[in-house]
C-alpha cells in the first residue's frame, strides 16, 4: 500500500496570508491579492477545496502569463435603477464583484430585485462565493457564470460550451445556505486532477478527442466533458451562458483558455439579488422553520449546518510553492 501524500495543516488566517503573498509575488496588486485570498479561504471554509487553494495556481499562472491583469481597476456602471454592469477590465471576477457589492445590495433593497452583469473577467472560481455574499446581506442570491468551451451538448462530439455553474444562496440565521454546481457531470479540475494522479474517471463524465465516451482522464482532457442529465443539463448550460454573456462577456466558443496562453478569456458573470422583505417580511422566519423541518423530518441536507472549518490540509507541494512565494514577497 502506498503512503498517503504528505500534507500541511494551516489555520484559515495562515492560509489567507500565504495566498495573498503568492498573488503579490505573481504580479497582482494588493487589492487583487486581498480579494483572491479572501475568496480562496471562503471556498475552503465551505468545504470546496477543489476551487479553493488547489485552484490558486491557475490564477498565479494567469497573472505571470498575462491572462490576468493583476492591476486592473474594475469599472461599475448603473444602467438602470436595478441594472448594474461591471467591467472587470481583464482582472479577477472576485475583485470586480467586491467593487460592485455595496451598490448592488442597495439597489436590490431599494427595488426589491436587482441584477449585476459582469464582463471582461477571468474565470470566476467558486461561484457560490458570489451568491453567498448576497445571502450575507440578507438577500437571496442567484449566480451564473460561463467558462471557455469544455463541454459537449446536444449530441456534439466536441466542446461547445463551458461547464457553466449555477449557484443559489438563501439567508439564514446560522449563515447562508448555498447550492453550487456545474452543469457538467463533474468539474473540469476533477478530471485534470485524475489525469495528474493517473486515475480513471467514471463513465458518463467525458468524451475523448474523437468524440467517443472515455474513462481515461488524460484522453478526456483532449476531448470534452458531458452535461449532467443529458439534454436537461445541456439546456441549463446554454441558459447560463446566455445570462453570463449579457453585458459583453465572451461566449464559451470565443473565450481563450483559462489555463494557458497570454489572452484573457474575457468571461461573464450574472448575479440576481432578491430582497425577501419586499415580498414577505416574515419570509426569513418561514424559511428557517421549513429548512429545519426538512432536516428534522426528511433528512434533507440543504438546511443542515456544517461543523465550522477553521483549518485546512494542503498538499505539501502546494504549501511549499505558496511558502516560497511568501518569502519572495517579503524580500521585496
Amino acid at each position: 500500500m502506498s503512503a498517503a501524500p504528505a500534507t500541511r495543516r494551516l489555520s484559515l488566517p495562515e492560509l489567507e496570508e500565504l495566498c495573498a503573498a503568492a498573488v503579490l509575488s505573481a504580479g497582482g496588486s494588493r487589492e487583487t491579492a486581498a480579494a483572491l485570498a479572501r475568496a480562496t479561504c471562503a471556498a475552503e471554509r465551505r468545504g470546496r477545496s477543489a476551487v479553493g487553494a488547489a485552484h490558486l495556481p491557475d490564477y498565479l499562472d494567469g497573472l505571470c502569463s498575462g491572462r490576468i491583469d493583476g492591476h486592473a481597476v474594475p469599472r461599475l456602471e448603473h444602467r438602470r435603477a436595478a441594472a448594474l454592469a461591471v467591467d472587470a477590465r481583464g482582472g479577477i471576477a472576485q475583485l470586480a464583484f467586491e467593487h460592485a457589492l455595496e451598490s448592488f445590495a442597495d439597489a436590490a433593497r431599494s427595488c426589491g430585485v436587482a441584477v449585476l452583469s459582469m464582463h471582461e473577467a477571468f474565470s470566476a472560481g467558486e461561484l457560490g462565493h458570489y451568491a453567498a455574499q448576497m445571502a450575507e446581506q440578507g438577500l437571496i442570491g442567484l449566480a451564473c457564470a460561463n467558462s471557455p468551451a469544455l463541454m459537449a451538448v446536444h449530441g456534439a462530439r466536441e466542446a461547445v460550451t463551458g461547464t457553466n455553474p449555477l449557484a443559489f444562496a438563501l439567508p439564514h440565521p446560522d449563515g447562508p445556505r448555498v447550492m453550487d454546481q456545474a452543469s457538467s457531470a463533474t468539474a473540469w479540475v476533477r478530471v485534470r486532477d485524475a489525469a495528474r494522479a493517473d486515475e480513471q474517471i467514471p463513465a458518463g463524465w467525458a468524451l475523448d478527442g474523437t468524440g467517443e465516451p472515455t474513462t481515461d482522464a488524460e484522453e478526456a482532457l483532449a476531448g470534452a466533458l458531458l452535461p449532467f442529465g443529458g439534454t436537461k443539463g445541456a439546456n441549463i448550460a446554454l441558459m447560463i451562458e446566455m445570462l453570463a454573456a449579457l453585458s459583453g462577456g465572451s461566449f464559451s466558443l470565443d473565450a481563450a483558455p483559462f489555463d494557458r496562453g497570454s489572452r484573457s478569456p474575457r468571461l461573464g458573470l450574472f448575479v440576481l439579488a432578491v430582497d425577501p422583505e419586499a415580498f414577505d417580511p416574515g419570509y426569513a422566519g418561514r424559511l428557517a422553520e421549513h429548512l429545519d423541518r426538512l432536516r428534522r423530518e426528511h433528512a434533507a441536507g440543504f438546511g443542515r449546518p456544517r461543523p465550522p472549518i477553521t483549518e485546512v490540509e494542503l498538499p505539501e507541494d502546494l504549501y511549499r510553492m505558496l511558502r516560497a512565494a511568501q518569502g519572495q514577497e517579503q524580500q521585496r
